[in-house]
């Protein structure tokens, strides 16, 4: 079987999520035999014959903003994007167009398409809506023009459509009108890591963390769904409460690095929250490592990874109470601890509570790791050559 794997982001050319997910299960569709080509945005002189890389032209990979004539062609891009995925398609060598982003597929006929939608316009609008700062403003120009219309095309023009979590599913049927039965839901999946990662000792030395400071840990792309903000005020009510030596570790870029820098500053928590910046993927299992606990403060998720990279390692999650991605079907007080999304208070107790009880947290680091090994690259892959074969056969 041969599939054209489509994505706007691949390693080592990341944005956010859809990128990694895209990569592990490539890597494990080939473990399985599928021959997968992957197009995707980034430098075209890293192409091989596995991965053909699309120079961008405008801010469609960017981490942070851009200026507005970038987000201006980001259309234009798409529109060569599109030729050349159309031009690949042309030979006929491929069993299977599989498109990870509809933003970059919508434009794309093909008798067996499959389309993954991660998150949608719709989810993306409401957080956007709670910061009325110009990136957010673009971003809902983008999602209600472009972003609406390439996922109803793509949607249109595929055969089955794969959500990770049951939230973007229900979307799917509701939001979209998408009918149930051409809905597959197949989660994000997690590697066991590898022997040789080192100790938590080991990892805060080479991090130039203390060794006996509670780390908490958190890593995203800085947008608005994400709801970083909420970390850094829990950590002022902290220090308000007392609670000593600790430091909240914030990995990743944004939009709202700069907002949420200013914020740590204004709430005089600068001293004890650090700003990692962009952490690449062979360093991750380092910061993984090396915390206490791992926070996910998200409204809304796919997944994420990063819950299921921390877990799989026994780090206690504390995770907002929504349902959506992974935090929909964690169990609290099992496999994670939950707090109201959005109070720095109730997210703060939880941590404190982690922090002062062993037993709570040696229970929790257990539940984590079950509760991430349900989810094996292997099993997701298998599941989506099973789609594979159900849109080939229809």
């Amino acid at each position: 079987m041969k599939v054209l794997m489509v994505t706007r982001e691949y390693p080592p050319f990341i944005v956010g999520g859809v990128g990694r997910h895209t990569f592990y299960l490539t890597k494990y569709l080939r473990r399985r035999g599928v021959k997968v080509k992957v197009i995707s945005f980034g430098d075209p002189r890293l192409s091989d014959e596995d991965t053909l890389y699309i120079e961008p032209r405008s801010s469609i990979i960017s981490r942070e903003p851009r200026s507005v004539t970038e987000d201006i062609r980001v259309p234009l891009d798409i529109a060569r994007f599109t030729s050349t995925v159309k031009s690949a398609l042309r030979g006929g060598e491929f069993d299977v167009l599989h498109v990870q982003e509809p933003y970059v597929g919508g434009l794309v006929s093909y008798e067996y398409k499959v389309t993954t939608v991660h998150d949608t316009s719709f989810g993306e609008i409401r957080s956007c809506l709670k910061y009325f700062d110009s990136w957010s403003l673009r971003r809902m120009a983008f999602y209600i023009t472009v972003g609406y219309a390439m996922e109803f095309s793509s949607i249109a023009t595929s055969r089955v459509v794969i959500n990770p979590s049951l939230d973007v599913a229900w979307e799917m049927v509701k939001v979209y009108m998408v009918p149930r039965e051409k809905i597959r839901v197949i989660p994000n999946g997690v590697e066991e890591p590898p022997d040789g990662e080192p100790d938590r000792f080991v990892a805060r030395r080479v991090l130039g963390l203390p060794e006996d400071y509670f780390v908490v840990f958190t890593t995203a792309q800085h947008v608005a769904r994400k709801r970083l903000e909420t970390l850094v005020k829990g950590a002022k009510v902290l220090k308000e409460r007392g609670f000593k030596m600790f430091v909240a570790l914030i990995g990743g870029k944004g939009p709202l690095t700069e907002y949420l820098k200013k914020l740590a500053v204004d709430l005089g928590v600068q001293d004890v929250v650090r700003f990692a910046g962009w952490i690449p993927d062979e360093e991750l299992p380092l910061y993984y490592r090396a915390a206490d606990v791992f926070v996910v403060t998200s409204e809304y998720e796919a997944g994420p990874l990063t819950m299921l990279e921390a877990g799989i390692r026994g780090v206690p999650l504390v995770v907002a109470d929504v349902p959506s991605g992974f935090m929909a079907i964690a169990r609290d007080n099992v496999d994670c601890l939950k707090f109201r999304l959005g109070d720095a208070v109730d997210l703060a107790e939880k941590l404190v509570a982690l922090g002062s009880d062993y037993g709570l947290w040696r229970g929790l680091s257990q539940g984590a790791r079950t509760f991430a090994s349900a989810f094996r690259w292997d099993s997701i892959a298998e599941k989506t050559v099973a789609v594979y074969r159900e849109v080939l056969s229809s």
